[in-house]
């Protein structure tokens, strides 16, 4: 049993500008925690493992699309976890013990909401967010609603489970939001964990993949990339990605990459407004555009050329269960390698490993949390 429990804290709103002076974890604390009485349909749990998530970094940036996030409030919502008590009313079976990991995001439930009547959570304009809305994972404890438990499959470590929240965003996206065919050529731009997953599952689906990164990322992110055995380019300002497609692209094997400087698909994973502004020019007509990124600004698109080329573009937000089950599978039969991205760390070394996901210094920090 802990003797204290404790927690990495969201605390500031100050606005944080990476490789400005001053420390990039200002806003947030390591802080002692005492878990809340149960209420009726709650558990109480230890987490066991939890992932640094481009959210958490951005709360912790202070960054304005963040800014309704209440502080002080113990972030988190990639974990996995073990039940230790079940509290005051029906819990479907679920018994102390179980090791599970949660449902990110939880809807109103109403019958009458359009999302929640379809067990779209996610969609809910209602849904309360773990980590955001109530307090998450990066606490040695954490008390949630036993509606969003997921148990883990057999054969998927904790540390793994740790993976599955992220993963299964990807699964959304890629699995319902996207058409990819074998032999289509595929663009991913941003190479953190959400555009490597995206790039792993269209490489599944028999896509030729294209990862994009900036200068910054090529000893660490985009050598994984290449590691992995995609196509990776770096990209800037001065050099984009158009115009390098429009100047001819080849992968390992001489074979060009695109055609005229276009391809099937991009997955917009950076969450850089300029990139998604480019997207639609490198897609071919009747192309997809899949946008997982979310910006701290309005974004600016040619929509007639939208409009002129016939290409889809959507929009995908998080995951529901049967999302998280997907991913599950994805990993257990080894389709997605999950141990391959992870930086493991421990929680005394939790501000550090925070530091290291916002420097981009890391592929995917995981901290064991107990």
């Amino acid at each position: 049993m802990i003797e204290q429990l404790k927690g990495f804290c969201l605390q500031g709103r100050e606005r944080i500008y990476p490789g400005s002076e001053g420390s990039v974890t200002a806003n947030t604390a390591v802080v002692e925690m005492k878990t809340p009485e149960l209420r009726e349909g709650e558990i109480l749990a230890k987490t066991l493992y939890t992932g640094i998530c481009g959210s958490d970094n951005s709360a912790a940036l202070g960054k304005p699309n963040f800014d309704w996030v209440e502080r002080p409030r113990i972030i988190g919502h990639e974990f996995s976890a073990e039940i230790l008590e079940l509290g005051p009313g029906d819990h479907d079976g679920l018994k102390v013990g179980d090791r599970f990991t949660p449902l990110a995001m939880l809807g109103c439930q109403d019958e009458d909401c359009p999302a929640c009547s379809v067990a779209k959570w996610n969609l809910c304009p209602e849904k309360q967010i773990i980590g955001f809305h109530r307090n998450g994972g990066f606490g040695q404890q954490v008390v949630l609603e036993s509606d969003r438990v997921v148990p883990l499959m057999k054969g998927l470590s904790p540390q793994q489970g740790a993976l599955v929240e992220p993963l299964s965003v990807v699964v959304n996206a890629l699995y319902h939001k996207c058409h990819i065919k074998p032999g289509d050529d595929v663009v991913v731009t941003g190479c953190g964990i959400i555009g490597l997953m995206s790039a792993e599952l269209a490489k599944a689906a028999g896509a030729r993949v294209l990862v994009t990164g900036i200068a910054h990322d090529r000893d660490i992110r985009l050598k994984k990339a290449g590691e992995q055995g995609f196509i990776t380019i770096e990209v800037s300002p001065e050099n984009t990605l158009a115009q390098q497609l429009k100047a001819g692209i080849e992968d390992a094997d001489g074979i060009p990459f695109g055609t005229n400087g276009q391809v099937d698909l991009l997955i917009e994973c950076s969450g850089v407004p300029q990139v998604l502004s480019e997207a639609i020019s490198v897609v071919r007509p009747e192309g997809d555009i899949c946008v997982i990124a979310t910006y701290p600004k309005e974004v600016a698109i040619n929509a007639t050329h939208l409009t002129r080329t016939s290409l889809n573009m959507r929009g995908s937000m998080g995951s529901c269960r049967e999302d998280y089950r997907v991913a599950q599978k994805l990993m257990v039969t080894g389709v997605f390698p999950a141990d391959a991205y992870i930086d493991a760390y421990d929680f005394k070394d939790i501000t550090q490993a925070f530091e290291d996901s916002i420097g981009a210094n890391n592929v995917k920090a995981v901290v064991k949390m107990n």
